[in-house]
């Protein structure tokens, strides 16, 4: 069973990560691990047993107050809760204890909010992007606008570079979800030779959970997030998948600097971020050699 991990500080903005962890546990088999960190208050006393009392005692709070939390949760959806477990620490930097945590225990996936307020703000809002920054471990990214819904398409945006790997990564989640994947690729003049009727053609004998291929010619008067949010617009995806880049973080590579506006709808939409894949020089240049020759 895949874990994931579901930050909350108790925020109304941070429930659409919960809501949308909830729905994706009804479509697939996971463990949810609700996860809140909070900051202990340390009384002004120099005996050791009462601090550790008073860290004890706040921990204990923190946790029941969690568990009420993640049980409106349920109630308010009308699902019968599944495998979860819920997990209050104190900690004072959100962003690495998030990281360690799951790294340490073999979380899957962290799924995160995009915005916040509360005491923890830093878990989710502009935490957000230095989570998705440093972790290893793949982030949901999910809009404070988001409501829930089945999760019915998955659109996978790639620039090609490593993607027999990274699309092998992308089919393991769309199959513990039974859904195809719809491919978006925006490419520069004279970078496809075959049509796309044969190169879809060929991509699906390779990878069988494909589903519709979305091959755009970029326009150079426009960013690429323009163009993908006309795509997603008419698309409609459940999820939009990316992937990091070593050199660029996945928001500088997609959407530039300027991102205010650029992502004005795709924010709407839950992401999937998975860290680079790495694959052997050799593999790497022989997929650049078959795009080339695409």
């Amino acid at each position: 069973m895949q874990k994931i991990l579901v930050t909350t500080d108790f925020s109304t903005a941070s429930k659409p990560g919960m809501r949308f962890a909830i729905q994706l546990a009804t479509q697939m088999e996971v463990e949810l691990v609700f996860f809140h960190l909070f900051q202990a208050l340390i009384p002004t006393t120099v005996h050791r047993n009462r601090i550790e009392r008073a860290l004890q005692e706040q921990g204990i709070a923190q946790q029941k107050k969690l568990e009420h939390f993640v049980d409106q949760m349920y109630t308010s959806m009308q699902v019968k809760a599944a495998a979860h477990r819920c997990v209050a620490l104190e900690c004072l930097y959100a962003d690495s204890c998030i990281e360690a945590y799951a790294q340490q225990n073999g979380f899957q996936f962290i799924c995160m909010s995009t915005h916040g307020a509360g005491v923890m703000r830093q878990i989710i809002g502009t935490q957000t992007g230095r989570v998705l920054q440093r972790s290893s471990v793949p982030v949901l990214v999910v809009p404070h606008t988001y409501r829930v819904q089945p999760i019915q398409e998955i659109l996978y945006a790639s620039d090609l570079e490593n993607f027999d790997p990274e699309m092998a990564t992308v089919s393991a989640f769309a199959e513990a979800l039974q859904l195809k994947i719809d491919l978006a690729h925006f490419y520069y003049p004279g970078e496809i030779s075959l049509d796309p009727v044969s190169l879809t053609r060929m991509w699906r004998m390779k990878h069988p959970q494909l589903g519709q291929v979305h091959l755009e010619q970029h326009d150079l008067d426009r960013g690429f997030s323009d163009q993908l949010n006309e795509l997603a617009k008419k698309t409609e995806p459940s999820i939009v998948v990316f992937f990091a880049h070593a050199k660029k973080t996945w928001f500088e590579k997609w959407f530039g600097t300027s991102t205010s506006e650029s992502v004005s709808y795709v924010t709407k939409v839950p992401m999937l971020v998975y860290r680079e894949i790495h694959v052997p020089l050799e593999t790497t240049n022989k997929t650049h050699t078959e795009t080339a020759h695409l």
